[in-house]
């Protein structure tokens, strides 16, 4: 017998850090959610704007919100302790200077009920780019979390989904038990998300923008190229290592690739920006790897720029921007 609608709570976990300007009519949109058995957890990090007064206000307002203020320990933390918290049969993550449509969590849950899926996500609006491919509005698609993580990792199949945003979907409680997100990383959602699409059977997606993403230059993960951002090569090991340890041998091979192709990002970056220190530490990283990246999957020509990297470094760089400004 399925489970009703009706049934189900669900927790929507909002970190909130310097985001005055945008959590009144963050938590409004919450608020107004067609589905209204929620529980909403607005995380005050420790902000040191007007943040935790504005939370505290709405939650006079509304008995569905409850705020809980932390010390200042970065986004990842504030998601984990909402976690904690959290009593819902589901949750969602939204973030403090973002808005869901009013639908979003009536139309996932319906669609997570009848297809028998743990995670669902939808579509967005603000992409930094625009989607990689082509699909019509409205498409429902199912699949299992192993082809989902796959065709996460595969970077020669262009795909608007699944996304490496916690934000866009929703999860079946069970599934985020004792599963918690890098304390104090930005780009923490990788190794998270790969573990939970591993232990779903079923992942359902609906191309349909039900997420309004507000894109910042002032934002964690906007922010300039710095030794911070190696954060992400961090997270992308523990993604291996989820990997390694259940032995799913083909999708370690896709993310180790994945791992490869930003590092050779990143030196080029850091070396672009006169950043010896974050050059230094990432050619490191490429060194200790050498014979593994040389015998990877990696495309011929991603090969070839190593090749060039590692006999004469300055010389590829400079031909990297040679051929980036024609």
């Amino acid at each position: 017998m399925g489970i009703a609608m009706k049934d189900c709570k669900i927790s929507i976990i909002v970190p909130v850090y310097k985001v005055e300007k945008y959590i009144g009519a963050c938590i409004e949109s919450i608020c107004a959610q067609t589905y209204d058995d929620l529980e909403i957890l607005l995380v005050d990090d420790g902000s040191p704007d007007s943040c935790g007064g504005i939370c505290d206000a709405y939650a006079l307002r509304d008995q569905r919100i409850r705020v809980l203020h932390i010390a200042n320990s970065g986004q990842s933390h504030a998601r984990n302790v909402g976690m904690d918290a959290a009593s819902g049969d589901y949750i969602g993550f939204v973030d403090g200077d973002d808005r869901p449509h009013p639908e979003m969590y009536e139309r996932l849950l319906r669609l997570m009920l009848e297809n028998g899926a743990a995670v669902g996500e939808c579509n967005f609006n603000g992409r930094k780019k625009d989607p990689p491919d082509r699909m019509e509005e409205g498409t429902v698609i199912c699949m299992s979390g192993r082809e989902a993580i796959a065709r996460q990792l595969d970077s020669r199949v262009p795909s608007r989904y699944p996304s490496t945003s916690v934000w866009s979907k929703l999860f079946r409680r069970d599934l985020l038990e004792d599963l918690r997100l890098p304390d104090g990383r930005i780009h923490e959602e990788y190794a998270f998300l790969c573990e939970a699409f591993l232990r779903t059977d079923r992942y359902v997606y609906l191309n349909e923008c039900l997420y309004e993403r507000t894109l910042r230059d002032d934002s964690t993960t906007a922010e300039a190229f710095s030794q911070r951002s190696l954060d992400k090569v961090y997270v992308y090991r523990l993604r291996n290592t989820v990997l390694e340890q259940r032995n799913e041998t083909a999708l370690l091979a896709m993310s180790r690739e994945q791992e490869y192709e930003l590092l050779l990002h990143y030196a080029a970056l850091a070396a672009d920006r006169d950043l010896d220190s974050e050059e230094e530490t990432v050619i490191r990283l490429i060194r200790e790897q050498k014979k593994d990246i040389l015998r990877s999957g990696l495309p011929c020509g991603k090969k070839l720029q190593y090749v060039l990297l590692f006999i004469n470094k300055r010389f590829y760089y400079r031909l990297r921007r040679r051929i980036r400004g024609s």
